[in-house]
């Protein structure tokens, strides 16, 4: 007679996997409105600004800095978490 597999049941998310989905959901919600609503507002943004368009400079220039700042967020929160979760382990 086969032995039947009994499974394990699912692991439970740790509250540093969790955080971490958190966070990085959090983020992607921050980058879709840097993206998408100063898009859809460019019209608007139709003044000059030294010379250009302000809606060149917003493309040009503060998307790709806010991007770097999402990117700084993000690794200065994982890398703290990560020394709080090492020192989690360390202390079992």
């Amino acid at each position: 007679m086969p032995e039947s597999r009994v499974s394990s049941p699912t692991p439970v998310p740790t509250r540093y996997w969790r955080r971490n989905v958190w966070l990085i959901v959090l983020l992607l919600l921050v980058w879709a409105a840097l993206t998408f609503i100063p898009s859809y507002f460019a019209r608007r943004l139709s003044f000059d600004f030294i010379g250009w368009p302000f809606s060149f400079w917003m493309a040009a220039y503060g998307a790709p800095l806010a991007y770097l700042v999402i990117i700084a967020v993000y690794a200065r929160i994982m890398n703290r978490e990560d020394r709080r979760a090492e020192e989690a382990k360390g202390n079992r």
